[in-house]
């Protein structure tokens, strides 16, 4: 169990109920019912925490998606556990940081940057790292020891303690997109799950008192939710707690609560007292095709902080008050493994004979255009031209290949729709429109299939295609 002492173990289902669960006879809970749909997801991810899964060796399959696709790849220039992002992959990682920032910016946070390294010379914020038992990267700092930041909280917590605010200011809400490192252990580095630079999307809300912090928790639960929807599908992940047993007992119906809100079944470990500075915290998780798990966001109730770095309001005789509560929250822990868990994600869909294929708000290429032949080519950019204009990511395959080789390129690069251009399109103005999910054929205006598209990711952001338009004139990557 991950080193710890865990003396209580609690699964409860999407309506909040509990069932309180030994190691050896787990599976026979009545939650799990057939083993089917997220009661079996959540059945593979507590056999996975309590240590009980196959260990079986193949190499993940992210990693073919992420090449095959064109996302990043190994640089032999650097060390494992580093990349280089191709355009179509920092696409993705730029949209996921956009709904990140997006996602704050309504929460109320405003957003701040801290530098990477840290002096190994500050005694608290050395007290701090000591709790992660994360592995240090260690850097020349000039005078000094120093550590490349594995987190924001180290410097983040250093700007909120000179941030003067009073109670109506709080709590006080911060955003950081930080990039962060780790030294993993080179038999620990495995594709995007476990690497050794990546980027977190940090939140912090720093609370003038108990229920002030419960509203923001109970908050950013719900919302992340909404982000684990929007990433991988409802009912395709799952929740993970962790902390005391006497957080738990005090508060069960509150968190019992959150999870019948949200309505995804939940996994409870208990320990006697806090091994970090956290009372509780959730993990939002995906079971990856091999069967593992892979984490994207995650809420922490943290109960030391606040006085360890004096971070508090000023009351109305200008004394200052430690915040009893600092929430915590990634909306992704690492963008890294949650481009991970949606592929693996994918994989599961490919495995199970569903369509692969990325979000629809995520895929570099939104709609193709197949010209019927080189004398269509003009008509095809024309509605590349109208539809983008819409913010749809449209591309036009334009190379000496037949129609139905184009259209299979497509169906390999997980294009969502397709649409074929020649002489009784151009007449009609109708185009025939293959859509990927299901294979189904109809005829729209390109009007109308921008605004298919467009109803379909509504309020996601947008960015356009981050290649050429004529598939022609794109470059190899990987060749």
């Amino acid at each position: 169990m991950n080193g710890r002492e865990f003396v209580r173990l609690i699964v409860a289902d999407a309506e909040g109920k509990a069932f309180d669960i030994e190691p050896h006879n787990f599976g026979q809970c009545p939650i799990f019912g057939d083993g089917s749909g997220p009661a079996g997801l959540l059945k593979q991810f507590v056999s996975n925490e309590l240590g009980q899964a196959t260990d079986e060796q193949r190499a993940p399959k992210h990693i073919e998606y992420m090449r095959r696709h064109d996302l990043l790849d190994y640089c032999d220039a650097s060390e494992k556990g580093h990349f280089k992002w191709y355009p179509k992959g920092l696409l993705i990682q730029n949209l996921l940081l956009d709904y990140a920032a997006e996602l704050s910016r309504e929460w109320g946070a405003f957003e701040m940057r801290n530098p990477m390294v840290l002096r190994g010379d500050q005694n608290v914020v050395g007290e701090l790292m000591g709790e992660f038992h994360e592995r240090d990267y260690r850097v020349d700092g000039g005078r000094d020891v120093c550590y490349l930041r594995y987190a924001s909280d180290p410097l983040a917590f250093p700007f909120m303690q000179k941030v003067r605010f009073n109670r109506a200011q709080s709590p006080l809400k911060v955003y950081e997109e930080a990039n962060c490192f780790r030294n993993e252990q080179q038999g620990e580095v495995s594709g995007l799950k476990r690497v050794r630079h990546f980027m977190m999307t940090d939140m912090h809300a720093a609370c003038a008192d108990v229920e002030q912090a419960k509203r923001e928790f109970r908050h950013l639960c719900i919302e992340f939710a909404g982000l684990m929807d929007r990433l991988i599908a409802r009912g395709r992940w799952v929740l993970g707690w962790e902390g005391t047993v006497a957080f738990y007992e005090e508060n069960s119906d509150w968190l019992l609560g959150i999870g019948r809100e949200i309505g995804i079944p939940a996994f409870f470990k208990l320990m006697p007292e806090m091994s970090h500075y956290y009372a509780i915290k959730n993990e939002y998780q995906v079971i990856a095709e091999d069967g593992s798990n892979v984490q994207i966001s995650t809420v922490q109730w943290d109960v030391k902080d606040g006085e360890r770095f004096d971070i508090g309001f000023i009351d109305e005789d200008g004394q200052k008050h430690a915040c009893p509560v600092i929430i915590h929250a990634s909306s992704f822990g690492s963008v890294e493994r949650a481009l991970c868990a949606i592929l693996e994600s994918i994989a599961v869909d490919e495995a199970g004979g569903r369509p692969a294929m990325l979000p629809l708000w995520l895929s570099p290429t939104q709609v193709r255009i197949v010209p019927v032949s080189d004398a269509h080519v003009p008509a095809a950019l024309g509605l590349c031209r109208e539809i983008s204009g819409r913010n749809v990511r449209v591309d036009v395959d334009d190379r000496d290949d037949t129609v139905g080789k184009k259209v299979r390129n497509a169906e390999m690069a997980w294009v969502p729709y397709v649409a074929a251009v020649g002489q009784k399109e151009q007449e009609s103005g109708l185009l025939s429109v293959r859509a990927r999910a299901d294979g189904g054929q109809s005829e729209l205006s390109a009007a109308e299939l921008a605004e298919l598209v467009r109803g379909q990711v509504k309020g996601m952001p947008f960015r356009p295609v981050p290649l050429p338009v004529l598939l022609s004139a794109r470059p190899e990557f990987l060749g």
